[in-house]
């Protein structure tokens, strides 16, 4: 059983983490909506920022510290600027928390209740959050207490989950690194936002 972290401490595994690497799924549901489909895909993340991200039925997106690159499901790719600022949506907030807006910040929505303890169960942080805004609204943060990702926010209206398959590389998925760091260039266009806000793929 691992120490189960106070909310201080909790925030400053959120900024730090950042696993070598990680395979999983990703999903974002609307249970009192269900003709509403959320996004969902896989994603895997290679230490040193390289991102392999396909939505289901949609597009790609990789990135690498360099550059960018969103490849169409027929195939047309465009090239962009490393960014900066991820996307403040999964599956990039469950794998680096800091991306996330859980965490109380100025233009967070969300915010770790300090009234109430964070709750080990098989491995996992159950963390109570609560509105900014609306304080009568909760929800939940279900985290994986070794690697520090998110990977499950329950938030009423809306469950976003990360589901890890690997925490390990298989060949396949080095090979994959290997396609980003080769079709991922410099990119030497218009310099990254600069705003603040993430850009969104």
């Amino acid at each position: 059983m691992t120490m189960i972290p106070n909310h201080h401490q909790l925030l400053g595994l959120f900024e730090a983490a950042e696993p070598a690497f990680l395979a999983a799924r990703f999903a974002t549901d609307f249970p009192a909506y269900p003709d509403r489909e959320g996004e969902r895909g896989t994603v895997l993340f290679f230490d040193g920022g390289y991102w392999d991200v396909r939505m289901d039925g949609g597009p790609a997106f990789l990135h690498a510290p360099g550059g960018s690159r969103m490849i169409q499901t027929d195939g047309s790719a465009e090239d962009g600027p490393a960014m900066e600022n991820l996307p403040m949506r999964p599956p990039w907030s469950l794998v680096l928390p800091r991306w996330s807006a859980f965490l109380g910040r100025l233009g967070d929505d969300w915010q770790i209740n300090a009234g109430e303890p964070v709750e080990e169960t098989d491995g996992a942080w159950r963390v109570p959050l609560t509105n900014l805004e609306k304080p009568e609204f909760t929800g939940t943060l279900t985290v994986d207490a070794e690697r520090h990702v998110i990977t499950r926010v329950e938030l009423g209206h809306m469950i976003q989950s990360l589901t890890i398959g690997r925490t390990e590389p298989t060949g396949d998925d080095l090979a994959a690194l290997q396609t980003i760091k080769s079709s991922v260039q410099q990119f030497t266009g218009a310099p990254p936002s600069r705003s603040g806000k993430p850009c969104s793929p």
